[in-house]
This record gives structure tokens, sequence and C-alpha cells, in this order.
């Protein structure tokens, strides 16, 4: 009975093995057909899939395809060409021409001197009144004469320089001046350097206009600007009564004719924009002789060689000449050493001296 249940279970492990063994060949004949399929029916490596190309990508310098051949380089042409032909600019004719001259003549007045013979020109300096001019010729269209100007070029109106200087009674002119009271001022215009700073703070004049910077000479009283405010635009706010001037400390290391020739600039200017103001020339004021010593420059010789030239750009008419010696000098002609802060500034007391000597000093026709 044991024997024939043992054979039994044989029968049936041998039937599931037999079964396993068949799926398991089935599977791999599958695997195998699936495997050779692909290898078989791939597509190449450059073919298109999903829209992409694989292409080699080129590294370095290209090589030539076998249809082409290396070429040589072709010849370069060494030979200089001419460099093409610039158009230099064409200079316009002089519209003027002259007659050459040589000889010595006399500013009549203080003028301008322009770059050109007439008044279109550009204005490069001026003249003061008796100054010596040389002349080099004269405009056979304008009537103007070419002078030599500092060793430049310029050119003077023929109306106003003459053979012989103007007579002039070099005094202040009395007369033109009486005592005004302090309103007289409040139409004012004073310019000037570090000390008319000085009368403006300490001089009680506080309705006056003020253009006065620290260290300005007569040269740049056109150029500079006081916090931002220029010279002309004060002389475009309003038509004053009158503009009173010192400059000319700052100047001392300057050329005498430098110096008259910026000055009567600065006259001619003003008149341009003030033509119906008086004008007053505030003589400069000496330094004490402890400062000539240290500062050689500042000499009180020629401080007052330059007051007598200032002196004579007045006409007495509309430019007056003040001097202001007489309230400031010692016997020696040297500024008062009571009076002065440090040899060449006015004390805070000294400059209400300043101030009386103005009130004492208006201008009155």
């Amino acid at each position: 009975m044991a024997k024939k249940a043992f054979l039994k279970n044989c029968k049936i492990n041998n039937h599931i093995l037999g079964m396993t063994i068949g799926a398991l060949a089935v599977a791999t004949l599958a695997l195998l057909s699936v495997l050779c399929f692909w290898l078989f029916f791939s597509p190449p490596v450059d073919a298109e899939i999903d829209d992409l190309t694989y292409t080699t990508k080129k590294i370095g310098i290209e090589e030539l395809q076998p249809s082409q051949e290396a070429q040589p380089p072709e010849p370069v042409d060494a030979t200089p060409k001419d460099p093409e032909p610039t158009q230099e600019p064409v200079e316009e004719p002089d519209p003027y021409t002259y007659t050459e001259m040589d000889g010595t003549l006399y500013a009549q007045t203080s003028l301008r001197v322009r770059d050109q013979p007439s008044t279109d020109g550009e204005r490069i300096g001026g003249l003061y009144r008796n100054q010596e001019v040389r002349i080099t010729g004269r405009c056979n269209e304008t009537g103007w004469y070419r002078i030599d100007y500092y060793g430049d070029v310029g050119y003077a109106s023929n109306d106003y320089l003459a053979e012989e200087p103007v007579k002039l009674d070099i005094t202040q002119s009395v007369g033109s001046f009486a005592a005004v009271d302090k309103s007289y001022y409040d139409n004012v215009l004073f310019i000037g350097d570090s000390l008319t700073v000085g009368l403006s703070m300490y001089g009680s004049l506080k309705n006056a206009n003020y253009f006065c910077i620290n260290g300005m000479g007569a040269s740049e009283a056109l150029t500079r600007d006081m916090d931002g405010v220029t010279l002309d635009a004060l002389l475009d706010l309003r038509q004053y009564d009158a503009v009173y001037i010192m400059l000319g400390i700052n100047d001392m290391g300057g050329k005498r004719k430098s110096y008259l020739a910026s000055y009567s600039s600065l006259l001619s200017h003003v008149q341009e924009k003030q033509p119906d103001a008086d004008i007053v020339i505030q003589s400069i004021l000496p330094v004490t002789s402890s400062y000539t010593a240290e500062h050689p420059s500042f000499n009180n010789d020629e401080i007052r060689e330059r007051n007598a030239s200032l002196s004579e750009l007045a006409d007495s008419e509309t430019i007056f000449y003040l001097d202001l010696n007489a309230f400031f000098v010692d016997e020696a002609g040297n500024l008062n050493s009571s009076q002065a802060r440090d040899g060449l500034h006015l004390t805070a007391k000294s400059y209400k001296v300043w101030r009386e000597a103005l009130l004492a000093n208006g201008i009155v026709k």
C-alpha cells in the first residue's frame, strides 16, 4: 500500500517538472527572438530618433573633405598704396585789406581792443587813456588801426587814437564830490577784493550791493563769481546810481601796463552795462612799511604810480577818481600801522573810517 502511494507521488512530481521545463523553454525562445529582432532591425547611429540627429562634433581645425585639396594662400600685394587724398579745410579769405604802417598813437580814452577791425570782432582786451600804442597797419575798409597788443595782433577804433596824448590835470575832481547821507549808497554797487569784503561787513552800508571776492584782481572781475553770482548778473539786476571800484592790491605782482589794460577793459564793460551810472575809481590803499619789508612786490612807490595812472582814467563826467590815501597814510606815505590788522587789511574800526570818507565824497552833479 505504501509502495503504491510512493509511485503515484513520483508520477505527479515528474509531470510538474516537465511542465516547468517546457515553460522555461518557451520563455527562452521568446527572449532569443526579441534579441535577434533588435540586432537585425535596430536603426543606424545617425538616424533620426525623436526628431534629434546625432552627428559627430568637430573639434579644432576643420579637416578638408576627401574631395578637397589644400590650396596655397593667395599672394599678398605688398606694393605700398598711395593714401587717399584728404580734403584740407579751405581757409576763408580775409575780407579786410590793410595799408602797412609803423608809428605811435595815443588812446584818447579807455577803449576796447578786438580781434577784427570792427565792432563785430571779439574783445581781447582794452587800452587806458593816454596809453602809447604801436600802429602796424590801417584797415582800408573800416579805418580801424591794427596794433601791437602786448606782442599779439589787435585792432582799435581810429576814432579814439591820436598822435598826441590828452592833456589832463591829474587832480581829484574837486566840486564833483560832496557830503551825502547813508541813503545815497542804497543804490550803489561796490566791486572789490578782500578789502571790500571787510567794508561790506564793518562799513555799516548794508543796503548797498557788493561784488567782492578775496584775492580778486582787475583781470578776474569779469570771470569770477561770488557764491555763484557773477558781476554781469549784478550789473543786469538794476540800473545803479553809481558803481565804486577798488581793485589793484592783488595785481601788484604783475606788470603795470597789463593791470591798467585790464582795469580799463573793466571800466568799459561797466559803462556798457550801466550807461547811466557814475563810476568811481577808488585809489589802491598802501601797505605798512613792515609789510613791504616782508613782501617786496607790495611797494608803496609802485602803488602811488598806479594810482596816478588810475586817476588819468577819470574824465570827471562819468568816471571819477576818489583818493583815499589822506584817510589812511602816515607822514611817509605808508599805511598807518594803527589802522592795519596785518599790514595790508584794515581793522574793523578802520572800515568805519572808510565809510566816513565815502559819506564825505558822494557824487553830486
